[in-house]
Order: C-alpha cells, then sequence, then structure tokens
C-alpha cells in the first residue's frame, strides 16, 4: 500500500507548477519614459500606471477617482546609470516592456545623447523600440502628469494613442523609435519628430482649468544639431505628407473673417527631381487632394473656392519650405528623393557636405482639387 501510494506521489513531485507567478499589483509597469540631460547628467522620468484601471473606465464613470499616475525620476552620468538609478527608489519589480511613448526634452537632443540612449534601449533585453517618440520644450513630469478626459483609463492620452486624433486632424505625422532610429543615420534623411507641448487655459473640469497636451511643432534632424519649427510654420508639411488623412483648411475674406471651412483628406503627392548642368537641384510638385465644404459664408462658385484652394496650399507649401531652408533643414525630403533616384547628381552636390537646396530648388507646384459641396449636392 505505502508503494503505491510512493508511485502515486512521486510525479506530482516532478511536475512544473507557477510557484514564483506574480499577480499586477506585484510588478511596477512603466508606461512611458522621458529622457533630459541636465549639468551634464542624464536625468531619467519614468510615468508607471495601475493597470488595474486600464480598460476598465467604466468602474470610475462617477468621477470619484482620478487615474491612478505616478512619476519617477533617476539620475546618472551616463544613461544606463540613470537607469539603474531609478532601481533604487522603485518599491517593487519594474517592467519596461510596456513602454507605449518616450519623450525627449531638448536638451538631449544632441547627437552624443540621442544615440547613447539609442544604443542603451537596444541593449536592454526589457526595451523595446516600437514606442512613439516625442520631444518637448516643457518639464517631461509635467507631461506625465496629464490626466484623461473623463473618467478615462489613464492611457488615453494623446501621449499614448496618438492616431486617434491624427486620423480627425492631421498636422504632424506621429512617429515610431524603430523608425527614427533607422533613419538617423542615413545619410540624405530629414526626420521630423513632434513635438508636446501643455496648455491649461483651453479646457475646464468642475470650473477647474485641465492641463493638455497639444503638438505645437516639431523637431528636424538633419546631420547636424536638430532645429525646432512651430506648428504655423509646418502647415505646408501636411499638403506634402502621404499619411495625411484629415486636414482643415480655412479660407479668409480680405477683413479677416472666415469666407470657408474645408477638411481635405488623403492628399497624393509625386515629387520630381532635376539637376541643371550647373548642380542647381529643382523639384516640382503634382498634388491632388479632396475637398469637402462643411462651412460657407459667402457666395462663391466653386470654381472661386478650389482657385482661392490651390492658392492657400500652394501658399503653406512655399512658407514652410522657406522656413527650413532658413534653418537649413530639408523639410520636404527633397534631398532624399535625390539620394534614391540621382544618386550620381546626389553624391556631386553634396561632396562638400554642404547644404545643397537654396530657396529656389522648389519649383513648380500644380495641385489638382476635386471638391464636394454636400448641401449644394442636395
Amino acid at each position: 500500500m505505502k508503494r503505491r501510494l510512493i508511485l502515486l506521489i512521486a510525479p506530482i513531485l516532478l511536475l512544473t507548477g507557477c510557484w514564483d507567478i506574480k499577480q499586477l499589483n506585484q510588478l511596477t509597469y512603466v508606461s512611458a519614459l522621458g529622457v533630459d540631460y541636465v549639468n551634464n547628467e542624464y536625468v531619467l522620468y519614468v510615468q508607471v500606471l495601475d493597470f488595474s484601471t486600464i480598460g476598465k473606465s467604466e468602474q470610475r464613470s462617477s468621477g470619484t477617482e482620478g487615474p491612478n499616475i505616478w512619476i519617477g525620476k533617476g539620475k546618472g552620468s551616463t544613461f544606463a546609470n540613470a537607469w539603474n538609478d531609478l532601481y533604487n527608489s522603485t518599491q517593487q519589480r519594474t517592467i519596461f516592456g510596456q513602454i507605449s511613448s518616450i519623450v525627449f526634452k531638448e536638451a538631449a537632443l544632441g547627437k552624443k545623447q540621442v544615440e547613447e540612449s539609442l544604443d542603451t534601449l537596444e541593449r536592454f533585453e526589457d526595451a523595446r523600440l516600437t514606442p512613439w517618440i516625442y520631444t518637448t520644450k516643457k518639464p517631461i513630469d509635467k507631461i506625465f502628469a496629464v490626466e484623461p478626459m473623463f473618467p478615462n483609463s489613464p492611457i488615453m492620452t494623446l501621449l499614448h494613442l496618438p492616431n486617434g486624433n491624427y486620423e480627425q486632424h492631421s498636422l504632424i505625422s506621429p512617429m515610431k523609435l524603430v523608425e527614427f532610429a533607422a533613419l538617423i543615420n542615413e545619410p540624405s534623411t530629414s526626420i521630423i519628430v513632434p513635438t508636446l507641448g501643455l496648455d491649461d487655459k483651453l479646457w475646464k473640469k468642475d470650473d477647474e482649468n485641465m492641463p493638455m497636451m497639444y503638438v505645437n511643432g516639431a523637431f528636424l534632424f538633419y546631420k547636424a544639431e536638430p532645429q525646432w519649427i512651430s506648428i504655423d510654420d509646418l502647415k505646408g508639411l501636411r499638403w506634402v505628407d502621404q499619411n495625411t488623412e484629415r486636414t482643415p483648411l480655412s479660407l479668409n475674406e480680405k477683413n479677416g473673417k472666415i469666407k470657408a471651412v474645408l477638411p481635405i483628406e488623403n492628399p497624393i503627392i509625386k515629387i520630381h527631381s532635376k539637376v541643371s548642368k550647373t548642380g542647381v537641384p529643382k523639384f516640382n510638385m503634382n498634388i491632388k487632394v479632396q475637398a469637402t465644404v462643411t462651412q460657407l459664408n459667402s457666395q462663391v462658385s466653386n470654381k472661386e473656392l478650389i482657385n482661392e484652394v490651390k492658392k492657400k496650399i500652394k501658399k503653406e507649401i512655399r512658407t514652410t519650405y522657406l522656413k527650413g531652408i532658413s534653418k537649413k533643414v530639408d523639410v520636404f525630403h527633397f534631398e532624399e528623393e535625390l539620394y534614391r533616384n540621382n544618386y550620381k547628381s546626389w553624391k556631386l552636390i553634396t561632396k562638400e557636405n554642404k547644404f545643397p537646396l537654396t530657396s529656389k530648388s522648389l519649383g513648380t507646384i500644380n495641385i489638382k482639387v476635386t471638391l464636394t459641396d454636400k448641401k449644394r449636392n442636395e
């Protein structure tokens, strides 16, 4: 009898089990990472969310309990040392595999800081290159402290889910860290990384001003130190970006009053490059857009509207291009087009590592507008 009992118990003892499994509330999950550089030290910020509230916003529909957001900070002479310094004060095992966004403060955008940050992230086994990448001029801890609208899951912000906003209001395309890492050492590529700003005057909750994130510009990486351009000066970018889904265009009267508002969707862009015998590059654009009239305050024909849309788009494109030229950055990726399709000319033009574009490099801009006026069609 004893022998049979031993034979029954022995296999059970040999079975593997989950003795070391940990519950969600026993782990610290980092949802966002911030990188700053102050007094020759890396300063890393982490945003930690309560995972028990993610996807369970209905439990807080009364609004009595806000999102559970914690912000941590670590310092070090290197990126890795600052990362390790974060561990010193975390109270539980910390998981970095759930990071959905990384924010670089302006001071951490130097070539040395960016290269070291990417190198450490690529080597660290828990980290991934799939998060969104942002830049900012604001304190990172203030960015991380922004709460979502309504009693929502704490990840329902621009920081973690930019696509929803971009689909309705396309200005500067969101970027993944893996794309940034792949392009940063390309010899002809410009990288445009959106910048997060804060505004506490646009939204209120129970008569209390609530800070909200918004994209107020972008840092452009092009060989030298990155250059910042405001959202107003980058309006022409949306017409030359294949990712643009829907973006508003306002037409004004001479007195400044709104004449018409037209959401414009899905631009199709073709760029043709040509290099003269003297080595001067010129780029011509053909752009097709679809426009819908959602507001019309003046009696104007469709033909007039189309002409004004063309004029406004051309003006925005040239303004953005010239702003980039003034800062020696290639906003519209003209050099990359030349590099891919006319390598010999690109090699000749850039042999002295000089900036190849001038104010005259932007040639003709041909725009075809398909106009839909729902009210008139009805």
